[in-house]
C-alpha cells in the first residue's frame, strides 16, 4: 500500500529567488517539470532539510540570500538561506532549477534577444 509520501504529486513547482550581492539585484528562476520528470524533482525536494532551524550566517557585506519555495501538490515548503548555507541538497535543488529554466525555451523571448548576454541563464 502506498503512503501519501510515496505518491507522485499532481503538481511540482520550485521557485528560487536570489537577492543581495554588490548591486543588490534580484534574480528569479522557476521550474514546473512535466510529468515524466516529476519523480526526480520530488526526490530533490524531499532531500532538503526544510524543517531544520536556520543557522546564524557568518556575515559579510554583499552576500546573497536565497529564498527557495517548493510545492508538491498541496504541500508547500519555504526557506530563506544565506549563501554560506547553500550547499548539499540545497545547492543540488537550486542548480536543477537554474538548469531547467536555462534549458527550456521561453516562447515570449526570441533566441536572438540582443539585450540578453549569451551566457545569461534567464531573467
Amino acid at each position: 500500500m502506498q503512503t501519501p509520501q510515496d505518491r507522485e504529486p499532481p503538481v511540482v513547482e520550485v521557485t528560487v529567488v536570489r537577492s543581495g550581492g554588490i548591486a543588490g539585484l534580484r534574480r528569479q528562476w522557476r521550474a514546473e517539470p512535466p510529468e515524466p520528470e516529476r519523480g526526480h524533482w520530488v526526490a530533490l525536494i524531499r532531500q532538503c532539510p526544510w524543517n531544520e532551524p536556520g543557522e546564524a550566517d557568518a556575515g559579510g557585506a554583499d552576500r546573497f540570500v536565497w529564498r527557495i519555495e517548493a510545492r508538491l501538490g498541496d504541500d508547500d515548503h519555504r526557506t530563506e538561506l544565506p549563501e554560506t548555507r547553500l550547499q548539499g541538497p540545497w545547492r543540488d535543488l537550486v542548480t536543477e532549477v537554474q538548469a531547467f529554466e536555462r534549458d527550456r525555451p521561453d516562447p515570449g523571448r526570441p533566441d536572438d534577444d540582443p539585450g540578453r548576454p549569451a551566457d545569461d541563464p534567464g531573467h
